[in-house]
C-alpha cells in the first residue's frame, strides 16, 4: 500500500512538472510604443500563443530612461517590440532573440541580424493594387508619397503593379516630414485616388492631416492600410489585423524556443480586410463597387 502511494505521488509530481513545462516556456519582455488599442490588441495575440510570461513595457511612459538597458538587466528570454518606435529602440540588442510586430514592413530590419524576427504589417503592393481595382473600378490615375529611405522596393513593385492593370502610378518621394504637404499637393489634378502607405516619414499626425484634408478638399479617395484611419476619414483600407500578428509572433517565439537555430523568421501579415467609410465616400461623391461595398465592413455604420 505504501509502494503504491508513493508511485502515485512520484506520478503526480511527473504530471505537474509536465504541465508546468507546457504553461510556461520563458519569460518575454514585450516594448510598445504608445498604449494604444491596435497594440494592446497585438500584446493581446502573443500573450495567448507564447506559451510563456510576459513583462509589459511601454516606450511613451518610459521617459528619458535607457529601455535597452532595462531590457537586458531583467535577463528575459527574448524581447518583443510593438511598433516600429520601440522596434528602433530595441534592434541594437544582440545578445537575445529579438521579436517584432506592428512594423510597417521588412525594410526596417537590419541586414545580416540572425537574432531579429517578427511580424510586419506588410501586405504586397500586388495584393493593394487589386484591392484598389476591385473597389474603385474607374479609377485609371494612383498617387503616392514616399520616403525611398523606407519604400523604394515597395514603390517600385507597386509601379510593375499598376502597370501590369493598366493603372498609372504617380509617385512623389519626400526626405522629411515636412515635405509631405507639397509633394500630395503636387499631385493635385494628377490623380484620380491617393495611396497612402505605411511609410515611417509619411505616417505622422500633421502629414496625415493634410492628405485626409487634400481628398476632402478634391473629392478624391485616400486609401490606406489601417482601420483607424478610415475611422478618421479616408474612405478604404486595405486592414491588417494586429491580435493575429500578435498571435503570429507568439508562434514564432515557440518556434525559436523549440530550436534556438530557427531564426531568423521574418513573414508579414497574413490575414487583411477591406473597410470603408460610406459616409465619407458619399459625402465626398465617390463610387465605389456597390456589390462590394455591401459585404465590407463600414465604419460609419
Amino acid at each position: 500500500m505504501a509502494k503504491r502511494t508513493a508511485l502515485f505521488i512520484v506520478t503526480l509530481q511527473c504530471l505537474f512538472l509536465c504541465a508546468c513545462a507546457l504553461s510556461w516556456a520563458g519569460e518575454v519582455i514585450v516594448v510598445k510604443s504608445l498604449d494604444i488599442q491596435p497594440y494592446n490588441e497585438a500584446l493581446a495575440g502573443f500573450k495567448a500563443f507564447c506559451n510563456c510570461e510576459v513583462d509589459e513595457l511601454t516606450l511613451s511612459e518610459d521617459g528619458r530612461n535607457d529601455i535597452t538597458r532595462r531590457v537586458l538587466d531583467k535577463n528575459p528570454d527574448a524581447v518583443l517590440a510593438i511598433g516600429l518606435d520601440a522596434f528602433e529602440r530595441l534592434k541594437s540588442i544582440h545578445d537575445l532573440p529579438v521579436l517584432y510586430a506592428m512594423v510597417p514592413g521588412p525594410q526596417y530590419i537590419p541586414a545580416g541580424r540572425a537574432n531579429i524576427s517578427g511580424v510586419s504589417m506588410y501586405v504586397s503592393p500586388d495584393r493593394n493594387m487589386a484591392a484598389i481595382q476591385d473597389l474603385f473600378p474607374h479609377v485609371e490615375r494612383i498617387g503616392i508619397v514616399y520616403d525611398p529611405r523606407n519604400s523604394e522596393q515597395f514603390v517600385r513593385e507597386a509601379g510593375q503593379a499598376a502597370q501590369a492593370r493598366g493603372v498609372q502610378l504617380v509617385a512623389r518621394k519626400v526626405a522629411r516630414p515636412a515635405d509631405v504637404p507639397s509633394a500630395v499637393e503636387g499631385l493635385k489634378g494628377r490623380i484620380d485616388l491617393l495611396w497612402m502607405i505605411p511609410d515611417a516619414t509619411v505616417i505622422n499626425a500633421e502629414a496625415v492631416k493634410y492628405m485626409l484634408l487634400f481628398s476632402f478638399q478634391n473629392r478624391i479617395p485616400l486609401f490606406t492600410f489601417s482601420k483607424k484611419y478610415v475611422e478618421m476619414g479616408a474612405v478604404a483600407a486595405l486592414h491588417v489585423f494586429p491580435y493575429d500578428m500578435g498571435a503570429h509572433a507568439g508562434e514564432l517565439y515557440r518556434r525559436l524556443m523549440q530550436d534556438r537555430n530557427a531564426g531568423p523568421l521574418r513573414v508579414d501579415s497574413r490575414k487583411s480586410v477591406m473597410v470603408v467609410n460610406g459616409k465619407i465616400a458619399r459625402k465626398l461623391g465617390i463610387k465605389m463597387r456597390e456589390e462590394l461595398v455591401n459585404r465590407l465592413e463600414d465604419v460609419s455604420r
